[in-house]
């Protein structure tokens, strides 16, 4: 697979795995995800600032060559050398294996559609671990939980799990952050109570209270409010969209879900950054 590692096009390499494989096995990274669209960046500017973010909150010391412009450019040499204009580019930070311990990424570039990459399916409550929102359990890093959740999600042949808080209110789902449908109104849980920081959440907020009729309402969930919603979604930056259609006994419509993504994504793409 054709990466970029430190500003290097890479088809191949047989150093690659020598220098990562400190933080590949002790899960020492920060991920972040952007979509990339007829060429262009979508949220690259809140992407870039969270993932800065992220990297000082891992206490990571950032290079003063890791700048918005940089990294920009590689994505897009990638998608040059690939020809592939659309898709999701995953960008991951470590610290290698030298003495100096520095920096270094890796950029990948994922075949997918913007937004629109996951099915629909079923989704179920995984209770055997609790999220405790703290500094770190709302970043793109190693999280055991979703590691063991995504195995329960497999075997029991669900898209998606949602993962609980301590206090066993809902916090988000393995692929992303979980949003519930009730009539006119938008549900979903605040960053305090275990949702993901998320440059495509941080867009959509403000897409639904300026561009929709839909009334927003971040507040803390109880298991229940999923049974009694007319549609839930997951949205995640890495993901996109994945629209629920059953929880246990319950059903749920799509319909909403599938007319709100349309315009979200011509709201997105509308304001790409060129």
């Amino acid at each position: 697979m054709a990466i970029i590692f430190n500003e290097e096009y890479l088809e191949e390499s047989p150093d690659f795995f020598d220098n990562t494989k400190k933080s590949i096995f002790s899960g020492y990274y920060v991920n972040s995800f952007c979509w990339l669209f007829q060429g262009n960046l979508i949220f690259w500017e809140d992407t870039y600032f969270q993932f800065m973010a992220s990297l000082r909150k891992m206490r990571m010391e950032i290079p003063i060559s890791f700048t918005p412009e940089m990294f920009k450019n590689q994505v897009l040499l990638l998608s040059e050398k690939l020809s592939l204009m659309n898709g999701l580019a995953k960008i991951s930070a470590f610290r290698d294996d030298s003495k100096n311990e520095k920096l270094s990424f890796i950029i990948e570039l994922i075949d997918k559609n913007f937004l629109t990459s996951c099915k629909e399916g079923e989704i179920d409550f995984f209770k055997e671990i609790l999220i405790y929102p703290n500094l770190l359990s709302a970043i793109e890093i190693f999280h055991p939980i979703n590691e063991v959740a995504s195995q329960y999600a497999k075997e029991n042949e669900m898209v998606d799990v949602i993962l609980l808080n301590n206090e066993k209110r809902i916090a988000r789902s393995i692929k992303g952050n979980i949003f519930l449908i009730k009539e006119n109104i938008i549900y979903s849980p605040p960053i305090s109570e275990g949702a993901m920081i998320s440059s495509i959440r941080k867009n959509f907020i403000p897409f639904l209270r300026e561009k929709t009729n839909y009334i927003y309402k971040e507040e803390a969930m109880s298991p229940f409010t999923v049974q009694s919603s007319d549609e839930v979604f997951i949205l995640g930056d890495k993901t996109g969209t994945i629209s629920i259609l059953k929880s246990r006994k319950n059903s749920f419509s799509i319909h909403q879900t599938e007319l709100l993504m349309k315009k979200f994504i011509g709201y997105a793409v509308s304001n790409k950054e060129e």
